[in-house]
C-alpha cells in the first residue's frame, strides 16, 4: 500500500514562488513511490490523522500565528507521526536552544539572550565591536539588524522586539559573514546530504544588503573540520532531544549553519529543525536523499503509536 505523506505548507498567497524545493520533492517522492500531498497547516478542514507521516516543510507564515502554530503542532503530533516532533520544533523555535548546545560543548557564536532593556543595555555596552540584534523567535532575517558598536539603532530595534513580547538575542557580528556569508549543511535522517554557501544578507545599520531578503546560494564542499562539526552538532542535538523529549529515532531533517571565526575555527550560528529551506534548486541531489529519509522514517515508524 502506497504511503500517504503530507508536506505541510502555507497558503499560495504566502508562498508565491518562494518554495523552489517543492517540484524537486514531488519528482523524488513520486520516484520513491510516496503519495505526496501539500496541505496548508492552518486549514481546519485537513484530516491530519489520514496521513502516514506529516512533515513540517514550508509553513512560512507561522511567525504571524505563533500560538496557533504551536497548538497545531501539538494537535497533529497526537494523531499522526510528525517530523520533526512537536516537542523538538517547539524547543528549536526559540533560539535559546543555542545555550543548550553550548552547554553540551558545541562551539556556537557567543550569544546573549536579553529579557528586558537593562539586559540589552548591558549586552550592547559590553560588546567590543559590531553586533547583530534579533528576536529569539525569528526567521528569514525578520527584525534582524547588524550595527556598529554604540549605534543607538541597535537599542531601538531591541526595544521594538521586547515591545512585541519576545526576548532579544545579541551576538557579535562575525567578520567573515559580511564577506563570505555562512555555510548551511542539510542532514537527513542523521546523514549529511549536501551543503551550500549563503552569501551575506545584513547591511550595517539594520537593513538588508539588497533591500529585501534575497539569498545568494552556491554549492559548497565540506572541509574535514566543518564535516566533523556538523556531525558533532547533529549527534549532540540527538542526545539533547532524546534526554529532554524522549525522541529515540533520528530526526528527519536538520540544517546546521556554520560561520568562520576570526581565529580560523568554525562555530555554529544556527540549527534549523522546524521548516528550513533545503536549497534543492542549488543541490538537486538532495531531493532523492530526502525521499530516501522519508521512506526510512515511514518504515521505522510503521506500527509505532503517534507521539503525544
Amino acid at each position: 500500500m502506497t504511503a500517504r505523506v503530507a508536506f505541510a505548507t502555507a497558503t499560495p498567497e504566502v508562498l508565491g514562488s518562494a518554495d523552489s524545493d517543492r517540484p524537486l520533492h514531488e519528482r523524488a517522492c513520486a520516484a520513491a513511490g510516496i503519495a505526496l500531498e501539500h496541505p496548508v497547516w492552518s486549514d481546519p478542514a485537513v484530516d491530519w490523522a489520514a496521513f502516514d507521516l506529516v512533515v513540517v516543510r514550508s509553513t512560512w507564515d507561522y511567525l504571524d500565528h505563533l500560538d496557533e502554530f504551536r497548538t497545531w503542532l501539538t494537535a497533529v503530533d497526537r494523531v499522526a507521526p510528525l517530523a520533526n516532533p512537536a516537542s523538538v520544533i517547539g524547543w528549536n523555535l526559540d533560539k535559546g536552544y543555542l545555550a543548550d548546545l553550548a552547554a553540551a560543548g558545541i562551539p556556537v557564536v557567543p550569544t546573549r539572550i536579553c529579557a528586558d532593556a537593562d539586559e540589552v543595555e548591558d549586552a550592547l555596552g559590553s560588546a567590543s565591536g559590531e553586533v547583530v540584534v534579533k528576536p529569539v523567535v525569528s526567521a528569514g532575517s525578520r527584525r534582524t539588524g547588524r550595527f556598529e558598536r554604540g549605534d543607538p539603532a541597535a537599542a531601538e530595534l531591541a526595544g521594538l522586539i521586547l515591545s512585541g513580547g519576545t526576548r532579544v538575542l545579541v551576538q557579535p557580528a562575525v567578520a567573515s559573514v559580511a564577506i563570505d556569508g555562512e555555510v548551511g549543511t542539510l542532514v537527513f535522517g542523521g546523514a549529511i546530504s549536501h551543503s551550500v554557501r549563503k552569501g551575506p544578507l545584513l547591511a550595517r545599520g539594520g537593513g538588508l544588503l539588497a533591500g529585501d531578503y534575497r539569498e545568494r546560494l552556491t554549492p559548497e564542499p565540506l572541509t574535514g573540520a566543518r564535516r566533523d562539526l556538523v556531525r558533532a552538532t547533529s549527534a549532540t542535538v540527538s542526545d539533547v532531544v532524546a534526554a529532554r523529549f524522549g525522541v529515540d529515532h533520528p530526526l528527519l531533517y536538520a540544517r546546521v549553519d556554520l560561520v568562520g571565526l576570526d581565529d580560523g575555527t568554525e562555530a555554529v550560528l544556527e540549527v534549523e529543525l522546524a521548516e528550513p529551506s533545503f536549497f534543492l534548486a542549488t543541490c538537486p541531489e538532495g531531493a532523492p536523499r530526502f525521499a530516501e529519509a522519508v521512506t526510512a522514517a515511514l518504515a521505522g515508524r510503521r506500527g509505532r503509536p503517534p507521539a503525544g
